[in-house]
């Protein structure tokens, strides 16, 4: 009998040194799987930060230029606006001056100075007044709309990087998500 408990024991030692080893190998099983995922997770989360600092200054950028870009918009709007404000200035002068000689001249053969010439012209220089201050009027309202348009459309310029950039983000994290699968299921 006693060879047989020397024999349970040495199997019932061998199965403990067995298990023993056993468990060691599965604890540095999991210590390497968990700094390996530790490792993933750094790389992820740094590529992720490149990639947001990256994202962010290109927006930065396209915000400046876009800034910039407005502003030489309004710079070149206000000039067209004042140009066209003088032109339709120097319209309304000339054609006050052609038609008040042209009034001055048909009184002068019709009435030979006899009626009332100043009336005439004190009339007509009202009458040209009008017309200049409703082609001024009208060319604001145009600026206006112009200005108008100009907004919506770097608005709507707006909009759309805002969703290039949101697409390119999940686009990233999917990306992201299939190389983890890919290293997981390796």
């Amino acid at each position: 009998m006693t060879n047989t408990e020397n024999d349970n024991k040495k199997q019932s030692n061998n199965i403990k040194e067995q298990t023993g080893k056993f468990l060691d190998q599965q604890k540095q099983q999991i210590e390497n799987t968990m700094s390996n995922i530790s490792d993933t997770t750094n790389r992820v989360t740094n590529s992720v930060n490149e990639y947001q600092q990256t994202n962010r200054e290109i927006l930065d950028k396209s915000i400046d230029t876009s800034n910039k870009y407005q502003q030489e918009t309004n710079n070149t709007i206000q000039s067209i606006t004042n140009n066209t404000i003088e032109l339709q200035r120097n319209f309304a002068n000339t054609f006050q001056s052609v038609f008040s000689k042209f009034i001055d001249d048909t009184s002068k053969s019709y009435w030979n100075n006899f009626l009332y010439p100043q009336r005439y012209t004190d009339v007509d220089n009202k009458s040209n007044q009008n017309v200049t201050d409703n082609t001024i009027n009208a060319t604001r309202r145009i600026n206006y709309d112009v200005v108008l348009a100009s907004t919506e459309t770097f608005n709507k310029s707006i909009e759309i990087a805002q969703k290039y950039y949101s697409e390119s983000v999940q686009n990233y994290f999917n990306f992201v998500n299939k190389i983890e699968k890919s290293y997981y299921n390796h």
